[in-house]
């Protein structure tokens, strides 16, 4: 993941960067991510990110597919039952192949959307609240609108030392600024990102 050019140093203190934020001052550096030294290990990362991308977007295609996939055999077998089906075995066998495809997609989908939940329901019952300093952000392998949805670097306590994990926001904003410190509530490998409530008082 390292691709740092010699000499690079730090804007505020002059000390050598091998990182987004200066192991010496802690400030920025403005390393981009995918630049940046691995300093400590990385854990797996299971997020409940609920929000339109990851829930209700995959459950669009659940619903299409899988309605679309399902319609037509059931249309089959209820003519079969009724005595009414004038296809042959060959032709209800490729009418079911067919569909298959469609069937696949929309269940797929429907496991896509669900994850999220699932993990959300035994982090909010089992989980533990714990601090994350926010290192940097990296492109996801998934687009929307046009654009990569974000990665975020997350450097945690752990009781086996700090390890940073690889948080995929499920959408294409940066939210938290380099170097600040955001709430997580953590279960095993399952993360999701305490959400900021600000309270203005008038």
């Amino acid at each position: 993941m390292s691709n740092i050019t010699p000499g690079m140093t730090c804007r505020n203190c002059g000390a050598p960067i091998t990182s987004e934020i200066c192991q010496y001052c802690g400030c920025s550096t403005g390393l981009d991510t995918y630049s940046a030294d691995m300093q400590y290990p990385t854990l797996e990362c299971k997020e409940a990110t609920i929000n339109f991308w990851t829930v209700a977007f995959p459950l669009v295609f659940a619903l299409s597919f899988g309605i679309g996939g399902s319609v037509i055999p059931f249309a089959v077998f209820s003519d079969m039952a009724a005595g009414v089906d004038n296809n042959t075995p060959q032709e209800r066998i490729m009418v079911l192949l067919f569909c298959i495809p469609f069937l696949a997609i929309g269940i797929a989908a429907a496991v896509i959307a669900i994850k999220p939940v699932i993990r959300y329901f035994i982090i909010k019952s089992k989980g533990k609240h714990i601090d994350a300093v926010v290192y940097g952000y990296a492109d996801d392998h998934v687009i929307m609108n046009g654009r990569p949805a974000q990665v975020v670097k997350l450097l945690i306590d752990t009781p086996i030392g700090k390890r940073f994990i690889m948080y995929q926001l499920g959408n294409t904003d940066q939210p938290y600024g380099i170097n600040t410190t955001i709430g997580l509530v953590v279960y095993k490998n399952y993360f999701m990102i305490e959400k900021n409530k600000d309270v203005i008082h008038w």
